[in-house]
C-alpha cells in the first residue's frame, strides 16, 4: 500500500480500508491471518499518523509501516 495525501485524507483512507477488511473476516481461517497482520500494520499507519505535524504524508506499507512527510 503506497498513499500520499493530508493526514485528514490518509486517516480517512485507512478507516476505509479497515471497515473492508473486517466484512472479510471470519470466511476463511487462512484468509484472516492475512487479514490480522494487515490490521495490525494499519494500527501501526494510523498510530504514527497521529502524531505528523506536515501538511503533506506519504505512507508506505508493506510489512510495516513508514511515514514519509513531504
Amino acid at each position: 500500500m503506497i498513499l500520499y495525501g493530508t493526514p485528514e485524507e490518509l486517516a480517512k483512507a485507512l478507516e476505509e480500508e479497515v471497515a473492508k477488511l473486517l466484512s472479510l473476516k471470519g470466511r476463511d481461517p487462512h484468509l484472516d491471518k492475512f487479514i490480522d497482520k494487515k490490521l495490525k500494520m494499519l494500527k501501526e499507519c494510523w498510530t504514527k499518523l497521529r502524531g505528523i505535524r506536515s501538511s503533506q504524508v506519504q505512507i508506505i506499507a508493506i510489512s510495516s509501516c513508514y511515514l514519509v512527510e513531504l
